[in-house]
């Protein structure tokens, strides 16, 4: 190595790139709902893990006759979504949970 040539960090032959566990996971229900139904479905996190938010949607995409009735933690551990369904055509609701994993104490 020469006087004005830079050093090379030191690397251990141990030493590996490791990326972050995975904390997080969403998980989602599916589910018809009938025409002049009131559904409510959940979607539930897994063994181990914490509801931390969540979310309903609904397709077909109709202008009107389909109601938001709730969007909610149900528990700990399930998230809640309850849609009115006025029209008279069935359509598609998904209920999202997004859950993390909490660090051992």
């Amino acid at each position: 190595m020469s006087p004005g040539t830079p050093a090379q960090a030191a690397t251990s032959v141990h030493q590996k790139e490791t990326q972050p566990p995975v904390r997080y996971v969403q998980v989602s229900n599916v589910q018809t709902c009938n025409p002049d139904g009131l559904c409510t479905f959940r979607a539930s996190c897994p063994s181990g893990t914490v509801i931390t938010g969540g979310g309903v949607s609904v397709s077909p995409l109709i202008s009107s006759g389909l109601y938001l009735m709730e969007s909610e933690p149900d528990n700990s551990t399930t998230w809640k979504g309850t849609v009115r369904n006025n029209t008279q055509f069935p359509v598609t609701v998904t209920v999202k949970a997004i859950c993390v994993r909490l660090p051992s104490v």
